[in-house]
């Protein structure tokens, strides 16, 4: 196994558990709108992808009566309301603690917004864990590979001594644009069998996290 010389982590839905919570707004938003809601869960977590705007469009949205921008803005206004209210996924903190006690370098890479994150990451009593917390400049979640390759440069972190830890194909498709492993957790965003596809390893729970850095 190759030596893992700092983990990155994705934050939605991998370390904090807002999947439900995610669900019942864009139902919501849905509702409002007179569109059908999703019938479960695991109708939204197949339908759920990146780029956002792209998962929008699948809903039904045309964007010809309100921009991207707006239903983005809606969103995001709904979710703060209601993060602090999330879980953080079970073993969440043991993971965490468990790397570090390893002496492994940890940083955190998200599609939220950079204030947003930091905030949430310090209300979550996280912030102590992460070398670096990583954002962006806005909340409409284009992506994150830029940054995490800026981030990999200034470092000087050899890529393929990075594990990326995410829950979509969007983080492996990150972590590939990286140069970086990834593992996939399956109790986020998206179902097992969607994640399989990136033929990397699946794990359950991250109590099997450890065993793979």
């Amino acid at each position: 196994m190759v030596k893992t010389a700092l983990v990155i982590w994705d934050w939605n839905g991998t370390l904090l558990d807002d999947t439900r919570q995610c669900y019942e707004i864009e139902n919501a938003m849905r509702t409002r709108r007179g569109m059908p809601p999703f019938s479960g869960m695991e109708e939204y977590r197949w339908l759920f992808r990146f780029p956002v705007i792209e998962f929008y469009k699948d809903m039904g949205y045309t964007f010809e009566t309100e921009s991207y921008e707006a239903i983005s803005e809606e969103f995001v206004r709904l979710y703060t309301e209601i993060v602090y209210d999330c879980p953080l996924q079970p073993g969440s903190r043991e993971t965490l603690e468990t790397l570090r006690s390893r002496g492994i370098p940890q940083a955190l890479l998200s599609a939220t917004s950079q204030a947003r994150l930091e905030q949430q990451v310090r209300r979550f009593g996280l912030d102590h864990y992460f070398e670096a917390v990583l954002g962006q400049k806005d909340d409409l979640a284009h992506g994150k590979a830029e940054r995490g390759r800026r981030y990999l440069e200034s470092s000087g972190v050899d890529p393929a001594q990075v594990l990326f830890v995410g829950d979509t194909d969007h983080d492996y498709a990150v972590a590939s644009a990286m140069g970086c492993r990834v593992a996939l957790l399956s109790v986020g965003h998206q179902p097992s069998a969607v994640l399989e596809r990136c033929g990397v390893p699946v794990i359950d729970s991250l109590a099997e996290l450890p065993a793979l850095v």
